[in-house]
This record gives structure tokens, sequence and C-alpha cells, in this order.
């Protein structure tokens, strides 16, 4: 399961033009920014999961944090590469998530801003788990899914170049429980709005 296969698929066709659109950065992602740098206390070492276009990377490198950039799409990875970029191509759910370049030494936080949306429910709570293990102890996580209930397969695109998107919504209650199963202490999860009916709810949480 982990994340729909034809999901990864639209991602590597259309990774260069959902970048440009994606490349703008919304005032509700602003916001979650400055809290987890501040909350990092302007520094630390990152890993990000689903770093897309890097449209995030680069704001939090600005901020003077490191940031381990990684997609489970080889075309994001591949266009991050070409743009002068380290990224690894990295699927959360099956694959060690420790950090090459610390070997031993654990995360100071995990970025994972609107990307795991497209982690099956029955897999997220295997997913947090693990970015649970690679965080040190007292570090930030950021994670934001869309709220609502079941999920939805959202067509995108054009007949020539069509985009699929499984996506998981997320109660607030069942959320927090999912959090603090796989050890994460959840300090706020704030509802986001981002285009018209784009409803997120935004999770800040430290490691247990």
């Amino acid at each position: 399961m982990g994340t729909d296969r034809d999901t990864v698929r639209s991602y590597d066709t259309v990774a260069a033009d959902y970048a440009a659109e994606a490349a703008a950065m919304p005032e509700w992602v602003a916001t979650e920014i400055d809290v987890f740098v501040t909350e990092l206390g302007g520094s630390g070492r990152v890993l990000e999961i689903g770093s897309g276009g890097g449209r995030d990377a680069l704001e939090l490198e600005k901020r003077g944090i490191s940031v381990r950039r990684t997609d489970i799409s080889k075309g994001f990875v591949e266009l991050l590469r070409e743009n002068g970029f380290e990224a690894d191509l990295l699927d959360p759910l099956i694959e060690d998530l420790a950090d090459p370049q610390r070997p031993g030494m654990p995360y100071d936080g995990i970025w994972a801003c609107a990307c795991l949306i497209h982690v099956a429910r029955e897999d997220f709570g295997t997913v947090l788990g693990k970015l649970a293990k690679a965080t040190r102890t007292g570090g930030q996580l950021h994670a934001s899914v869309r709220e609502g209930d079941g999920e939805d397969v959202s067509t995108h695109g054009s007949p020539a170049a069509p985009r699929r998107y499984v996506e998981t919504y997320w109660r607030e209650s069942a959320l927090r429980s999912a959090l603090t199963d796989a050890g994460w202490i959840v300090s706020e999860v704030r509802r986001c709005v981002g285009k018209p009916h784009d409803r997120w709810l935004s999770v800040r949480a430290s490691r247990a």
C-alpha cells in the first residue's frame, strides 16, 4: 500500500510543471515555517519528506536549517538534482530514514508539508512511527494533511498528460490519536485554508 503507484507516476510525469505551479509560498505554509524554525532554535538538521520542487527547503535553509531533501517521485528528485541540490529517492514506508551524512545521529526535525495525504490510512501510523524513531527526543514535526472523511481520487491535467492522485482525508481526533500512538506529543493542530475548499490540518508536534 503506502503511496499509490499512479500518484507517484503522475508526479514523475509533471514534476517541472507542478514545481512551477507550487512555487509561490502559501501564507499558511510560511507561518508554519516560522514556528518550526523558532521551535528548532534557528538551527538543526531536518529530514524533508516530499520535497517536490524544493520551495520549502530553500526557505528553511535561508533561516539556518540544514535540510535533507527527499521525495518518493523520481521526477522530483531528478529535477532537484538538475537544479544543483542533493536529493534522495525515498519511500518513508519501506526504506531506512537514517541520514547518510550523519550516520547514527537522529534528525532535529521532520518537515512533511502536504505530502502525507498520499499515504494510505492503514500505513499512516507506520510512517509516523518511523519518522519518530529517526528524530531525537524533543525534535520537531510539521505535517499537514487534508481535512475531511474517507479518501478521494482527484484527476488533473489534460487528456494528453493526465494526473491521478489518491488522497486520504483526516479528522483532528483521529489524526491526534495516530500521532500520539506513533510517539509524538502534539502541541497544536491548526485548521488552514489554501485555495477555496482546500482545507488542511497542520500539525505542530515534538518527539516524545
